[in-house]
């Protein structure tokens, strides 16, 4: 039970610290590029409550991915977080659409890395998806 906490609270930190490094790399590339960024105080309002979010997402994908049997429930979890992420931003995409298609890509990108981990958990030579009565596991 403790190593299966520990195990989501470092998957939920490893997401929250690859979304952090990925849009402020973004970010740093487009200012380098096209230079300063127009200053919009309620974009910022709202990236600053989106830490907030994001971090119960990364938690509950985790926690979700790590405790699921299949492919397809690990996916679903996924497109569940994925949808609330989207939605937060979703006011976004009409006044700055840069800036909504940045943090929602560097969201999914953070959200999606544990599927890879899914995947690899699921593929290991030995395990079975569904494990039916009767059936050799």
């Amino acid at each position: 039970m403790i190593q299966r906490l520990l195990a989501t609270a470092l998957l939920a930190g490893v997401q929250i610290l690859l979304a952090f490094v990925l849009y402020h790399s973004a970010f740093e590339a487009y200012r380098q590029m096209f230079g300063s960024v127009r200053r919009d105080i309620s974009y910022g309002l709202q990236l600053n409550h989106s830490l907030y979010l994001f971090g119960a997402l990364a938690l509950g994908n985790a926690g979700w991915l790590l405790s699921c049997r299949s492919r397809r429930s690990g996916l679903i979890g996924f497109g569940i977080c994925l949808l609330f992420w989207t939605a937060f931003w979703a006011n976004v995409f009409a006044s700055m659409p840069h800036r909504g298609l940045l943090v929602v890509g560097v969201g999914t990108l953070a959200l999606a890395m544990p599927l890879l981990v899914l995947l690899l958990r699921l593929r290991r030579p030995g395990q079975v998806d569904d494990a039916r009565p009767g059936s050799a596991a």
